[in-house]
């Protein structure tokens, strides 16, 4: 089981699962190759997980990605037939020994509803409040403005009371791209998918950890052709997934899921037409 990169400890947060159009998701590999592998329900949309990551080094406590949330209509969650606790990364956290109030850096790889909808809650009085007061929050620059002027492509991913609250109390920080947060802990930017997406990269002298995000979002996305119709650019995400993958397997990375609902992490090796997994951690271990 993976359990420590470095000084990290490493805490996977479930919390909790949505649909999604399994064409969609698989763009142009065809249904009778990605229904093996992600089985579809009557409306053709497949499993996806919340999975996001919690890293503690006894000083700092670092959650990656904070979920969908909870500040949507009962349309939208039938839409999308999300399932979670009322309080889904809380809930998470709190089962794992931590409280919001612990965290002191939250990491988004991208403002995306289904990846920063958890960092902005509605209070009592109706007023929307930043659920990690005592964290400092990170995005690219480039993706800040991405979701500030969506383009019209994905602008209905990018829902502005997921995050606009917490830049209005000033809890945001603007990451250049490939830049170091905190030691040990940098990004490694990529745009295919949406402008500015960073992926989190956690390293040390014996082991690497990267969170994949939506670049590889499910263990099917290793195979190359396999991308996102949701992908901005699918040649720029190939290009970027060809260079990433090569990467990973050369270096002998660990590669976390965050959409994967049966897979946590994986590592791979080339292996002529397709990378092999060589070793893998699931949600059963």
């Amino acid at each position: 089981m993976l359990k420590k990169i470095g000084n990290w400890k490493i805490t996977p947060l479930e919390t909790g699962n949505f649909w999604l159009d399994g064409g969609a998701m698989m763009g142009s590999v065809p249904k009778v190759l990605w229904e093996k592998t992600n089985v579809p329900d009557d409306k053709n949309r497949i499993k996806l997980a919340l999975r996001c990551l919690l890293l503690d080094n006894g000083e700092s406590r670092v959650l990656i990605e904070s979920g969908i949330g909870n500040k949507f209509d009962s349309k939208f969650s039938k839409m999308f037939s999300i399932s979670q606790s009322k309080e889904p990364l809380c809930d998470a956290l709190s089962n794992s020994g931590y409280s919001h109030k612990d965290i002191t850096h939250i990491l988004l790889t991208h403002l995306h509803f289904d990846h920063a909808g958890g960092i902005v809650k509605i209070d009592s009085d109706g007023q929307a409040k930043p659920v990690f007061p005592n964290a400092k929050h990170y995005i690219s620059r480039e993706n800040w403005d991405a979701g500030i002027n969506p383009n019209p492509r994905d602008r209905a991913s990018y829902l502005k009371e997921n995050y606009v609250p917490v830049h209005d109390k000033g809890l945001f920080e603007f990451v250049l791209d490939n830049s170091e947060i905190l030691p040990g802990i940098s990004t490694y930017v990529v745009n295919g998918h949406t402008k500015g997406q960073q992926l989190i990269k956690i390293d040390s002298d014996d082991e690497t950890l990267v969170f994949c995000s939506d670049l590889i979002p499910l263990e099917s996305h290793l195979r190359l052709p396999w991308i996102m119709g949701y992908d901005l650019n699918a040649d720029l995400t190939l290009k970027e997934k060809t260079e990433f993958l090569n990467l990973a397997s050369s270096n002998n990375w660990w590669l976390f899921f965050y959409h994967d609902p049966e897979t946590i992490a994986v590592k791979i090796k080339e292996d002529g037409k397709y990378y092999k997994v060589i070793e893998k951690v699931s949600i059963h271990e």
